[in-house]
């Protein structure tokens, strides 16, 4: 204090000085495609990029020593951290604009000091729909050997089972049924759910009681240096492999390849369904765990107009895709045809957007989702239902934990 005086200047107050840390899923060409948002604005700050999100993030809240802000697809885990009373609230701050993402884009959430917006899509991604190779034409069907599938992941395994169960549950469905399903207010065992899972087990083991190996045994990028399913070894001329059922940052994987895919929406190739009734939508969620001065100022540009389309101008740059769900920047890639349909796809209000269920659920049932579907596609037959009241028990246990409200808009 004494040398402050005589000095002149104030004390710092290094907490508030630091860098600010930031936790994201991206690495390699997307975290640097990230990274250039951060320092088109000058920002002092410490990126973290780890498919181990979940883990390194719990272990980082336990140490007490959490990112400032920490941006993940995971809302179930992120609803859990605002009930502890762990985030800082959104809404009312002048840190987004609420004008800018409609709905499901900013569910509320419960937190020690009430209902509040805790989180704000940064980045988002459009599903319910099918890859194919354009040169070929829209395919009139897709058998079951011919789906490009893989459910590997480092983080996550089976996460691209889920992506499928969804969207047959929501496309036969509806879009309220399916909301039910997510917020925890409908069963495993309940009928609808059982039949979206009937349903793909229908489309993966068509071809005889075998488990469908290829799919297990197949990471969803694909394999090491290869274009993605749909276009690495010896996908292009190898008839077993046809379209994929993937989001839109499957154009990442893709690589030099993305100008050659063309998606449709998925309902042409689903069991039981005739016409799209919902999208299933993701998004990477950020969220406020500091509220000094600087993390205010790097959020308050990631949720802006202009630091999503900056980042949106960036599509493309080091193999990455960007989309958003602000809807105030339009779309900003007029020379390709494809990422201007996504971008408009993610917009539209004509039809329900319903976010991801699996993410919406708490972590412990969205693991147990996984995990059961790997089983399930790994067994002889096609009846789910051991799996189902598997997951149920988890379910049931985690009645208590928060669960979303608002999962479909």
């Amino acid at each position: 204090m004494l040398a402050g005086c005589v000095g002149g200047q104030p004390p710092v107050d290094e907490a508030a000085d630091r860098p600010v840390t930031v936790l994201a899923p991206w690495t390699g060409p997307q975290a640097e495609t990230f990274e250039r948002v951060l320092e088109s604005e000058g920002f002092d700050y410490v990126y973290q990029g780890t498919a181990a999100q979940r883990e390194v993030l719990l272990s980082q809240v336990q140490a007490g020593t959490p990112p400032d802000i920490v941006i993940m697809p995971g809302v179930g885990e992120l609803s859990e951290y605002a009930a502890d009373g762990l985030l800082e609230p959104l809404d009312g701050r002048g840190l987004y604009e609420p004008a800018h993402y409609g709905a499901p884009w900013t569910p509320r959430a419960t937190g020690k000091s009430g209902r509040h917006v805790y989180w704000v899509p940064v980045r988002a991604a459009l599903k319910s729909i099918v890859w194919y190779r354009a040169a070929n034409g829209r395919p009139a069907s897709v058998g079951a050997r011919e789906w490009c599938v893989g459910l590997g992941d480092d983080g996550a395994a089976g996460w691209p089972a889920s992506d499928w169960i969804e969207d047959l549950l929501l496309q036969t469905a509806g879009p309220r049924t399916y909301a039910r399903w997510a917020r925890g207010e409908l069963g495993w065992t309940a009928e609808p759910v059982v039949r979206a899972w009937r349903a793909w087990g229908s489309l993966m083991k068509a071809n005889g009681p075998g488990p469908p190996r290829w799919a297990l045994l197949n990471d969803h990028r694909g394999a090491a240096g290869e274009r993605g399913l749909l276009f690495g070894g010896r996908a292009e001329t190898d008839e077993r492999c046809v379209a994929e059922h993937q989001g839109s940052f499957a154009l990442d994987l893709y690589g030099d390849a993305a100008g050659r895919a063309d998606y449709v929406p998925s309902t042409p190739y689903l069991p039981g369904t005739t016409a799209p009734r919902g999208r299933e939508v993701s998004g990477d969620f950020a969220a406020l765990f500091d509220d000094r001065d600087k993390a205010r100022e790097v959020f308050r540009f990631l949720a802006s107009r202009e630091g999503q389309w900056f980042w949106a101008s960036l599509s493309g740059a080091s193999g990455s895709s960007v989309y958003s769900a602000n809807s105030a920047i339009g779309v900003p890639w007029p020379e390709d045809p494809v990422t201007r349909r996504i971008a408009r796809d993610l917009n539209d209000t004509s039809v329900p957007r319903c976010l991801d269920a699996s993410d919406v659920m708490p972590p412990a049932v969205r693991d147990a989702f996984y995990d059961a579907a790997m089983q399930y596609l790994a067994a002889d037959g096609r009846d789910p239902l051991p799996w189902l009241r598997d997951i149920q028990l988890v379910h049931d246990h985690e009645k208590r934990r928060p669960w979303m409200t608002d999962v479909c808009g």
